[in-house]
């Protein structure tokens, strides 16, 4: 399955953010991109991940890996 496919289907459109002023939300254009729409840290970076990773492990019973592998974070 492709991993943009269970985002999307999990409720995580293009463009979606933990909150609608948060510096980091998806891509507008694919939602396997995160983007900083200016001020993001990583946390917030991080943060968006997790939210997503455990929407579609929610959803779908499959756990998403990250890429590229974040050193020095429990994500």
């Amino acid at each position: 399955l492709s991993a943009a496919w269970l985002i999307e289907q999990a409720g995580f459109s293009r463009g979606w953010s933990i909150r609608p002023d948060a510096p980091a939300s998806l891509s507008t254009k694919h939602t396997l991109a995160i983007t900083n729409r200016g001020g993001a840290t990583a946390a917030d970076v991080l943060d968006l991940a997790v939210a997503i990773r455990a929407g579609v492990q929610r959803q779908f019973g499959i756990p998403l890996e990250p890429e590229p592998t974040v050193v020095g974070s429990s994500l």
